[in-house]
């Protein structure tokens, strides 16, 4: 059967606003959703309340839709590679080379398995004079009936000539866009999540949807310019020009092309021609039937948990028509009368009544109590669910797992007899409930109690690829520099696009930073700058599809060259920066204070040479030994002690052998970093950090904090002085160690703040989530590994706006090498394991000591337990 005799409810789209046949005019948003895996049972309440409250107060008939976008994979990385091919940068072609292998290799385990992202879309009908249900006896609603022909009449005689009565005046349009905007304020303080009215092309898309034959959709076109009527004008009897839009009803047939048969009485076959080829897909409808009439919240979330439990794309539509509660009440007590008349026809009649009127009246009494109590609306709902697969068996496999999954819930599905048509009209935007068999009556609790707005998604959909959900292992896409783009409808909560990264040692964290930066340099075109104290990245003289040309590796101390090329005057963006990080380096290594005469000396010292050609550290340990030798008639003995102690702390510091970079002397031929390769790798020979439990730093490990904080302001001339439209990486590993400063905290935050402005993404690792302090409210993503203990659990939890409760804090602790908590720009939290894909890049980011014969001894000593069981057939080199 053709869709083109089927009577198509829809006769025009305006973004957002669905104009239907019967008058109605419905507003569609896309709730973009909100966390809930993590909720404790308290905090469960909350969104559940907000909707309750939405509910009572909603006036409207309303549209719930819950519809599968499986993982477009291809398409997804097919725009990363048309982004990178419209980018100049010098591994494009090698970019380009990686996302193609990426995306095949994906491709391959698409097969095997699909996986599906869920979006979430409301609808509101704006005419509440419309509603299904009216508060009207027959008599008064003929009259009303009577009015509104006449009404209908006037209207289209007081219509501007040359305009028909199917037009729709722009003036009406505006009207309805103003009352859109009103409803999704609403509509917004019942999700607490961002809420966005569809364009027209979302809508279509939405449309079209319904009659794809492909599960990847992508038989669908994308229609920008789609429109479904056209601009005509009229005058008025005043002689003023009306504008309308006259709906085409012939726009809609394309969208329709698809062959659709009743293969059994409750299946359809959808049968259309893409690319020369028939293609079939075998679909069901099912409605329940039947649905307990009280939920026990929380653990009624069928709606959410068939996002995250079923295996299979579901599509779901939930019609709730609003009926006052003053209409409800009286049709039970209308239902108890006629529950009273058949007892007494029964015993007039000498019969007994059947024992199920009894528990009807019973349950009557017992809902009209309710809703005179509380003064509840109600809700006539009707709930469609759509299956697709591509066989008879596979479809009647999934459409018994959806039965036995909701029956958990108390509802029954059934696929009615010859209704398979008539259910999927139903299903459409802009439609009306068609069969009238199937209904559920209900209160708000029902309808907020599925958890509508929940969701399992997490990531950009965009971009390159980083690994799978740890539930149904659903693809993670991102773009590192979205969130500075200021896109329009983007709807996200954080402005950052710097990252946080925590997790103990050996947990996967540093692979993480690895596999971010590198993946950002081939698919973005980023440019990257690595702080290195711990020399882990000594072997990346050259990356998989990044050959050593494109590597800069600057070990400091290796060569004569590399003294004093840390002294904060040139590491410093300006002269005022330089005497800032100087002052407080040298204050720090001599253990003063402000309040000391040291510290007063020191300062003294640094404005001196501030004034010189060639500032340096050198130059004012010069000018302290000068004042020294040359004591002044006022100088006081006090100051005098002061500045010998000082002079003598300086001279013996600046005999240590990482003094000799951070120690400039005046007329010093030093080298300084070079942006001019992707990838610039800055370690420090012999560098000696302190850890957290060292109370009292060794002078070694002091001048080393020192040189930490001189290269944290050396990030800052990276960010700087590049091109802003650049996308640049400062990874800065062991970042606890500059926390522990002020005037490192103070740089780091500094680069946070403003790397949006520069975009400047600071991957900031650390290995507990304590040392990441007052940082995490600007930073944009944040990625947790196990950490170890339940302070340091529990501190991660209130960075992710986490409830911290036992459930919570224990999954942060037991989380599996290479699994981490994954916070994206969007507020949305999941369970992910970071992929590299390919075996290259699990050995060249590989920081154990173990060789490749240890590992493969222990591989087959322990079969079946080894580093990505599931891919290791898949992942392939892709480096002739």
């Amino acid at each position: 059967m053709k869709t083109g005799v089927l009577d198509f409810p829809i006769k025009h789209i305006d973004g957002n606003l669905v104009f239907s046949k019967d008058g109605t005019v419905t507003a569609y948003y896309e709730v973009s959703g909100f966390n809930y895996d993590f909720l404790d049972h308290d905090d469960k309440l909350i969104p559940f309340q907000s909707q309750t409250a939405f509910l009572f107060n909603n006036k409207n008939d309303l549209h719930f839709m819950l519809e599968p976008f499986p993982s477009n994979i291809e398409e997804i990385l097919g725009t990363t590679i048309e982004d990178i091919k419209m980018k100049n940068y010098l591994l494009k072609d090698n970019g380009i080379r990686l996302m193609e292998a990426t995306k095949e290799a994906l491709s391959k385990r698409k097969e095997i398995q699909e996986t599906s992202e869920y979006l979430q879309f409301i609808g509101v009908q704006l005419i509440p004079d419309l509603n299904k249900y009216k508060d009207a006896n027959a008599g008064l609603g003929l009259i009303s009936s009577i009015k509104e022909f006449f009404k209908g009449v006037n209207a289209q005689i007081n219509r501007a000539n040359g305009l028909h009565s199917m037009d729709i005046l722009e003036e009406e349009i505006k009207m309805w866009k103003d009352q859109s905007e009103t409803a999704m304020d609403s509509i917004r303080s019942a999700f607490n999540c961002n809420i966005k009215e569809l364009n027209t092309a979302q809508a279509v898309y939405l449309l079209e949807k319904e009659f794809s034959v492909m599960q990847s959709n992508s038989d669908i076109k994308k229609r920008r310019n789609f429109t479904t009527g056209e601009k005509v004008e009229g005058l008025d009897d005043e002689g003023r020009s009306q504008r309308a839009i006259r709906p085409k009803e012939t726009a809609f047939f394309d969208l329709q092309n698809t062959n659709i048969e009743e293969d059994t009485p409750t299946s359809l076959i959808f049968r259309k021609e893409v690319n020369d080829e028939v293609k079939e897909m075998h679909v069901k409808y099912l409605v329940a039937h039947s649905m307990d009439s009280e939920n026990y919240f929380p653990n009624f979330e069928w709606l959410y948990n068939i996002q995250s439990r079923m295996n299979f794309p579901i599509s779901v539509s939930v019609r709730a028509y609003h009926q006052t509660n003053e209409r409800m009440t009286k049709r039970l007590s209308n239902k108890k009368l006629e529950y009273r008349d058949q007892r007494q026809n029964a015993q007039e009649a000498g019969i007994n009544t059947d024992f199920a009127l009894d528990i009807s009246e019973h349950g009557t009494i017992k809902a009209e109590s309710y809703f005179t109590k509380t003064g509840q609306p109600a809700y006539h709902a009707s709930f469609v669910f759509k299956i697709t697969a591509n066989s008879k068996k596979e479809l009647e496999t999934r459409s018994k797992l959806l039965k036995n999954e909701l029956i958990k819930y108390g509802i029954k599905i059934v696929a009615p007899f010859g209704e398979q048509l008539n259910l999927m009209m139903e299903k459409i935007i802009g439609s009306r409930q068609i069969n009238n068999d199937y209904k559920i009556e209900c209160d708000s609790g029902i309808i907020s109690g599925m958890m509508f707005g929940a969701t399992t998604n997490i990531g950009d959909n965009r971009g390159f690829y980083i690994g799978y959900t740890e539930r149904l292992r659903r693809p993670v896409f991102i773009q590192p520099d979205l969130a500075a783009k200021a896109f329009e409808g983007l709807g996200n909560v954080e402005d950052s696009i710097s990252q946080l990264v925590a997790g103990q040692t050996g947990k996967g964290k540093s692979f993480e930073m690895n596999l971010m930066l590198y993946l950002s340099v081939l698919a973005n075109g980023s440019m990257a700058l690595v702080i290195d104290p711990k020399g882990d990245r000594k072997g990346w003289d050259e990356l998989p599809m990044i050959p050593k040309e494109y590597i800069s590796k600057w070990t400091l101390g290796e060569s004569k060259k590399d003294a004093g090329c840390l002294d904060p005057f040139r590491t410093s963006v300006d002269l005022e920066e330089g005497k800032a990080i100087a002052l407080d380096i040298l204050s720090y290594l001599t253990n003063s204070s402000i309040n000391d005469v040291e510290y007063s000396i020191l300062s003294d010292a640094i404005e001196y040479v501030g004034e010189m050609d060639d500032p340096c550290i050198g130059a004012a340990i010069d000018y302290l030994v000068e004042q020294y030798e040359q004591r002044g008639h006022q100088m006081s003995d006090k100051r005098y002690e002061a500045l010998e102690r000082v002079k003598d702390a300086l001279l013996t510091l600046q005999r240590q052998n990482l003094s000799v970079l951070l120690f400039g002397e005046v007329g010093q031929d030093y080298r300084s970093l070079k942006a001019d390769k992707p990838i610039q790798i800055l370690m420090v020979q012999n560098l000696n950090l302190p850890d957290k439990e060292t109370k009292k730093p060794r002078t070694q490990q002091q001048i080393s904090e020192a040189i930490l904080i001189s290269i944290t302001a050396y990030t800052k001339q990276y960010m700087f002085n590049q091109d802003r439209s650049i996308h640049k990486i400062i990874l800065q590993d062991e970042a606890s160690t500059i926390d522990r400063s002020p005037v490192g905290r103070e740089l780091m935050d500094f680069i946070i703040r403003k790397g949006r402005y520069y975009n400047t993404t600071l991957i900031k690792g650390s290995q507990n989530a304590t040392d990441h302090g007052d940082d995490v409210a600007n930073v944009g993503m944040k990625f947790s590994f196990g950490l170890r203990t339940r302070k340091e659990a529990e501190e991660m939890l209130e960075f992710l706006n986490l409830p911290i409760t036992r459930k919570n804090v224990e999954k942060l602790r037991s989380l599996q090498k290479g699994t981490c908590l994954f916070q994206d720009i969007y507020g949305r939290t999941a369970t992910i394991k970071i992929d590299p894909v390919f075996s290259d890049l699990l050995t060249a980011f590989d920081s154990s000591t173990s060789s490749e014969e240890e590992k493969e001894r222990e591989r087959q000593r322990n079969i079946g337990e080894i580093e990505y069981p599931e891919e290791q057939e898949e992942q392939t080199e892709y480096v002739s």
